[in-house]
């Protein structure tokens, strides 16, 4: 218990006087992107033209030591199907996520910093059929569904000062890769 006490004494006189980040983000091939491709698949199969988007979000982390942090993601994504002949929505999805989040600082320096984080939480998808497609099947529901959802974060990169750029290579609903910005305070 004493050598317990003394480590945890030591490492926070050696973190830096910065315990709190904020970021902003875009991924690309997100857990999100993936399902709604599947289910566009459909509306486009029937003659439209759809369009993804997302995921953006927004992260939070209070470092409890220099090498871990803990705090949350929030995310949002979209896509639109587009039939292609009346120029009118067929398909709206929305994924909005929230997941708690833990950050392992391999690397800290003043200027660059190498991590991996893990998350987990929930995603609120909702589908609405609308246009054409509903006038094809007027049996056709909106639907609302909530589900787990996660992100694994292999290797993040991190470079600056207080304002740091940063690029991640992981797996879920940040996507396969993730960038933006974050500010230290």
């Amino acid at each position: 218990m004493v050598v317990a006490a003394m480590m945890a004494t030591v490492s926070v006189n050696a973190q830096d006087e910065t315990k709190h980040e904020i970021g902003v983000f875009y991924g690309i091939d997100s857990a999100s992107d993936i399902v709604s491709s599947i289910t566009s698949a459909f509306a486009v199969a029937a003659g439209d033209q759809s369009s993804f988007f997302g995921p953006i979000g927004v992260e939070y982390y209070y470092h409890v030591s220099p090498v871990v942090g803990v705090g949350g993601v929030a995310a949002f994504a979209g896509c639109k199907a587009i039939d292609k002949k009346t120029n009118t929505k067929d398909l709206n999805e929305k994924f909005i996520t929230v997941m708690p989040s833990v950050k392992f600082n391999w690397l800290r320096k003043k200027s660059f910093g190498m991590y991996s984080a893990l998350s987990a939480g929930v995603m609120f998808a909702s589908v609405s059929v609308e246009g054409e497609a509903k006038a094809a099947d007027p049996n056709a529901k909106d639907e609302t569904v909530t589900t787990f959802m996660f992100q694994a974060t292999a290797l993040g990169l991190e470079f600056g000062g207080k304002v740091r750029g940063f690029v991640e290579a992981g797996l879920g609903e940040k996507g396969l890769l993730c960038a933006g910005l974050r500010y230290r305070f």
